[in-house]
């Protein structure tokens, strides 16, 4: 029994993920997020400050989409480590009741640093987030208690989707 023709229709009509272009990602929908990003979508703004003490609170899981603003008129309260004279950036406060494993997500590319007094807080871990989440990349820091300041730099444009989560929050309960 020849397939031929008949079979090469019917291959053509199966499912594919869409390509915008050749060597583009696939085109595909929304998915849900495990904890701790379940709450990615949900809608809040906020515009970033120009220096510490303009610096708007982000809030573990709570995520913002935020105006940036260009990084020649960001007072950062440590070098960015990367992209400090280019794009756009600004500053943010995030306090802890308790240390944690933080999680910091932007839904473009940017650089992110936390930075407690004058020093940078070293990174412990980063990636990207899930497939078609709308998380480009997470980056990981180790936390103590009390208010921390969170800087972006480098970002390629003026909005930039903003989320801090606690990496417990993907714990069961005892």
């Amino acid at each position: 029994m020849k397939h031929g023709p008949l079979l090469a229709f019917a291959i053509v009509l199966l499912p594919f993920p869409t390509m915008a272009k050749e060597g583009a990602k696939p085109v595909c929908e929304a998915v849900p997020l495990a904890e701790p990003w379940t709450s990615w979508t949900q809608s809040g703004s906020a515009v970033a400050g120009g220096d510490s003490l303009t610096a708007p609170r982000l809030i573990l899981g709570k995520p913002v989409t935020v105006t940036l603003r260009p990084v020649a008129y960001v007072q950062y309260a440590a070098a960015p480590g990367k992209d400090a004279g280019k794009g756009q950036g600004g500053l943010f406060t995030l306090a802890l009741k308790s240390p944690a494993r933080v999680g910091i997500a932007l839904s473009d590319a940017a650089w992110v640093d936390i930075v407690d007094g004058d020093m940078a807080v070293a990174a412990v871990d980063h990636g990207h987030g899930p497939d078609c989440s709308g998380i480009r990349k997470i980056v990981w820091f180790e936390l103590t208690e009390g208010t921390h300041i969170v800087q972006i730099a480098g970002a390629p444009s003026r909005e930039i989707r903003v989320m801090a989560a606690d990496a417990r929050a993907n714990q069961p309960v005892p």
